[in-house]
């Protein structure tokens, strides 16, 4: 008889290797459906890249998952498999923003992220248009209350946090994130 994702979940819990072996197999092809969804948005990241951290996702889900909430395990796990994904590519687009000859290694002098004087005010000057040009083109193409969800969540803010600053719930968060993904995607 086939078990149930809460009693693989109380076996893995309780020490059973195996259960987790038995979740993953289970929920395999719904994570690599997931990850292909992100694939192409960042070169350095393969499809071995993606899955391996929705597994990492699926290990986390597994290990704070409460039935009693009422979300079924598998609603939750492809909820934290995309937070997770998303948080990928956030941070990817964050390091790619920053233009690399601006980047310093503070393991090879310390100091010089804290120096002013190392950065050109062309630099400067260029790096502020560049973030301006994403203002405008976010502001022209979303509303308002788009506006502000993508640049808090772009800012590294949770669902959770944006309805809490916006005074708004946490679906009209989910909804707004999905119409910014529709209208920058096309």
């Amino acid at each position: 008889m086939r078990q149930t994702d809460e009693e693989l979940l109380r076996d893995f819990l309780s020490g059973n290797d195996d259960a987790f072996d038995l979740i993953a197999s289970r929920y395999l092809g719904l994570i690599s459906t997931a990850a292909k969804k992100y694939r192409g948005m960042a070169a350095d990241l393969d499809d071995s890249d993606m899955i391996q951290e929705g597994m990492v996702a699926l290990l986390s889900a597994c290990r704070t998952y409460d039935g009693e909430k009422g979300m079924s395990f598998k609603n939750y796990l492809m909820t934290c498999v995309e937070n997770r994904y998303r948080s990928m590519m956030r941070s990817i687009l964050r390091q790619r923003a920053v233009p690399s000859r601006n980047m310093i290694s503070l393991e090879d002098d310390p100091q010089a992220a804290f120096d002013p004087t190392e950065t050109s005010l062309s630099e400067l000057v260029e790096t502020k248009e560049y973030i301006d040009s994403l203002h405008r083109i976010l502001k022209s193409s979303l509303s308002n209350l788009e506006y502000k969800v993508a640049i808090l969540h772009l800012s590294g803010y949770t669902y959770k946090e944006i309805a809490q600053r916006l005074n708004i719930s946490l679906k009209s968060v989910d909804n707004a994130q999905t119409r910014i993904r529709q209208k920058l995607s096309r």
